[in-house]
């Protein structure tokens, strides 16, 4: 029996969005910085989508 239990992802949900708007400023301001963004916004994504 598949029971799978629901659980809250808005505290990753939260990370992906405030990673990404840092994500665009590095881009914007400091271009060379923009891959030090790129693992906690791809982070966040993943474990809001729940792909873990």
């Amino acid at each position: 029996m598949n029971t799978k239990a629901k659980k809250s992802n808005k505290g990753a949900w939260a990370m992906t969005i405030i990673s990404g708007i840092i994500l665009v400023f590095l881009t914007i301001f400091l271009p060379e910085g923009f891959w030090l963004g790129l693992p906690t916004f791809f982070g966040g994504l993943v474990m809001a989508m729940d792909w873990v």
